[in-house]
């Protein structure tokens, strides 16, 4: 079988082609997977941020609650 010497340019550009493929196939995948576990990562973030603001909203609430009886009995007293 002898092959012509188009056959073999076209052979290697296509080559060419099928290994920048590859490539881009391959780093897209890998992008795509860290991008995943990045707004994964963020979503957890953000979870125990709200988790946090929570207990610090109870906290300042029940301090808030006894400024103002303070001050009303020291209203009061007066």
């Amino acid at each position: 079988m002898d092959l012509s010497a188009d056959v073999l340019k076209v052979l290697a550009n296509g080559g060419i082609a099928i290994i920048i493929f590859v490539i881009w196939y391959v780093t897209y995948k890998t992008q795509s997977k860290n991008y995943t576990d990045l707004v994964e990562r963020l979503f957890k973030q953000i979870e125990q941020d709200l988790k946090y603001k929570e207990l610090l909203i109870g906290i300042l609430t029940r301090l808030e609650t006894k400024i103002d009886i303070q001050d009303r009995r020291m209203r009061n007293e007066q």
